[in-house]
């Protein structure tokens, strides 16, 4: 596998373990846990997480690098 498309199966990878997270805990996963749990680098984790937010899959309201601050793009959490 050449090194472009192991990068999009782990941002495709990334993006399915957000949202089943999201959907158990009510919250978002930390880098860290993303990390862990996919067993990449937390500079592979950033990275995709800053291409999540400028291609707007990803939103936030704070401030850059907050941890748990991020949201699936027009979505509301229902308790």
């Amino acid at each position: 596998m050449n090194s472009r498309k192991e990068g999009t199966a782990i941002k495709e990878e990334m993006y399915r373990y957000i949202v089943k997270y999201i959907a158990k805990h009510v919250y978002p996963p930390s880098y860290k846990e993303i990390a862990d749990d996919l067993s990449i680098a937390a500079t592979t984790v950033k990275r995709h997480m800053d291409e999540f937010m400028d291609d707007g899959i990803f939103e936030t309201d704070a401030e850059p690098g907050a941890q748990r601050a991020f949201r699936i793009r027009n979505t509301k959490v229902v308790k």
